[in-house]
């Protein structure tokens, strides 16, 4: 089985992996906290049509699809406690895809939510 490959010279946009972080004061209160978790180069493209309406059916303000090179430290990540973050823009994940189970590259789904 041959691995799938990506043109690494599209993989021009750096984009940060945030983990959110529960913190204990030590006086029983907690807070979330999105720590940094991983950065690397993507390629980012935009989402298809239907992905567009229902989006706004969602209440979703963008929708971006995210290529990335697969590595040890993205196959933890979910979309509970992870997002991705993109210039000055947060990016909550709504999907993972292991592009044909190859281990080579993933897609990442990010909505920002307005």
């Amino acid at each position: 089985m041959s691995k799938l490959t990506i043109d690494i010279g599209r993989l021009d946009k750096r984009i940060t992996i945030q983990h959110l972080v529960i913190e204990s004061d030590g006086s029983a209160n907690q807070s979330e906290q999105w720590r940094d978790y991983y950065s690397c180069w993507a390629a980012i493209s935009g989402v298809s049509n239907r992905e567009y309406w229902h989006a706004r059916e969602q209440h979703e303000e963008n929708i971006v699809n995210f290529r990335v090179r697969c590595c040890n430290a993205l196959k933890h990540i979910n979309k509970t406690d992870y997002r991705i973050v993109f210039g000055d823009k947060n990016y909550d994940i709504t999907f993972i895809d292991d592009v044909l189970f190859a281990g080579s590259v993933m897609n990442i789904k990010g909505a920002q939510h307005v």
